[in-house]
């Protein structure tokens, strides 16, 4: 079966990528890295970019990553998706019509955590050349759909959707005639067990507000990558953002951890595809940072040493939503500047502020790399709520940063 939809009822969320990539379903079958903890739209090409200097503060920069000659064709996917601990990835082939057809099983056997990366190469059943690649996420319980290829488990999750919403309030709908989900009714903050409290009704006869349920899986579309942009060469990175959305997926604070419009009827769940740098030197860490937070402008990453040191550490880059910088990838500093071996922590700041930090072994681990080497080349990605707020246990998770190699083994 094929869909020309996957949402709450609305259309799928895509868009054109200008970008390049590949994908790989043959993987093994596990993400890089660990998943985050929780503590602690369209691909943006040609931004401004920032080099960052040794002990200094970042300074603007020229160069363009696309200048650079092709190399292998390489596509690596983070999962930054801020209201689930994680999510089963599963693609779906985009004809040239629009209509979307999933192809073969979920990508990973055990769940893709909050923070994870993963490095595809192709697809079976897919040509790059021709084909749009639309990646497509489930996330709650993973029981419901174990055993069940990508087209069963979109299915199932479509219908426990339209099963849940159905039972908000009483006797709602499950559904109009063209298979799309009923309006998912008022807001409210999520209890613990996944469902609002219903209000006590008022005087004169007014009714209740209708009790929301929360759905046992949720699935959505991310924005598709456009036919020809997998295979020109480049190692690309595939971020996705943003909220899925629900009902009870609700809060005073939930524009803060999911971007601006964020509503359980409107969720912000996107993506940025980027096409990084292969930059490198000898005697040098090659760095670009990623920025995909939804709920952040811009913000400054330094590699900053622990306390009770009160030195402000090395510059990586200033950085704006949807940026990759600098471009191309600053060859500045080496691997004893940044301090990763001397447990040094990469912090997100603004205007001198620390806002969040994470250590570099975290940061590593999250993308399943060994410690950084001089003559490598690696992008850190940001992503999750406003930089200085904490998970909210079964809502939101919190901010985090994650290494990925350029060119991964």
């Amino acid at each position: 079966m094929a869909w020309r939809a996957l949402w709450l009822g609305s259309v799928l969320f895509s868009a054109g990528f200008v970008a390049c990539v590949t994908n790989h379903e043959a993987l093994e079958k596990k993400p890089s890295g660990r998943g985050g903890s929780g503590s602690g739209g369209t691909a943006s090409a040609g931004a401004p970019s920032q080099r960052g200097g040794s002990g200094g503060d970042a300074a603007t920069g020229g160069g363009h990553s696309d200048d650079e000659p092709p190399g292998d064709s390489v596509l690596t996917i983070v999962n930054g998706i801020v209201d689930a601990p994680s999510v089963a990835l599963c693609l779906a082939k985009v004809d040239e019509d629009g209509t979307v057809t999933p192809v073969g099983s979920p990508l990973t056997d055990d769940p893709f955590e909050y923070g994870q990366s993963l490095v595809l190469r192709d697809v079976d059943g897919i040509d790059f050349e021709t084909d749009g690649l639309e990646p497509i996420v489930i996330a709650g319980d993973f029981e419901l759909i174990a055993g069940l290829d990508c087209e069963a488990a979109i299915a199932r999750a479509r219908a426990e959707e339209t099963r849940s919403e159905g039972e908000i309030g009483q006797g709602g709908a499950g559904g109009d005639s063209n298979g799309a989900s009923p309006p998912l009714g008022a807001g409210g903050s999520a209890s613990e067990g996944g469902a609002s409290p219903m209000p006590e009704g008022g005087s004169g006869g007014v009714a209740p507000a209708p009790t929301l349920v929360r759905s046992p899986l949720r699935v959505r579309g991310l924005p598709a990558i456009s036919a020809g942009t997998l295979n020109a060469g480049r190692s690309l990175v595939f971020v996705a953002n943003g909220c899925l959305g629900g009902a009870t997926y609700s809060g005073a604070a939930a524009a803060e951890y999911c971007g601006a419009g964020y509503a359980e009827r409107e969720p912000s769940v996107s993506a940025v595809l980027v096409s990084l740098s292969r930059q490198v030197s000898d005697d040098h860490v090659a760095l670009q940072v990623v920025h995909a937070s939804l709920a952040n402008t811009q913000v400054d990453l330094r590699s900053r040493p622990p306390f009770p040191s009160m030195a402000s550490g090395v510059a990586i880059a200033s950085v704006l939503t949807g940026q990759v910088a600098p471009r191309p990838a600053s060859i500045q500093n080496a691997l004893f500047d940044l301090g990763s071996a001397r447990k040094y922590f990469v912090s997100v700041e603004s205007q001198g502020n620390v806002l969040y930090e994470q250590a570099w072994t975290g940061v590593l681990a999250q993308g399943g790399l060994s410690p950084l080497e001089n003559g490598k080349g690696y992008a850190l990605i940001f992503n999750g709520p406003q930089a200085d707020l904490k998970a909210v246990p079964d809502l939101w998770n919190g901010p985090t940063l994650t290494a990925i190699a350029v060119d991964p083994e």
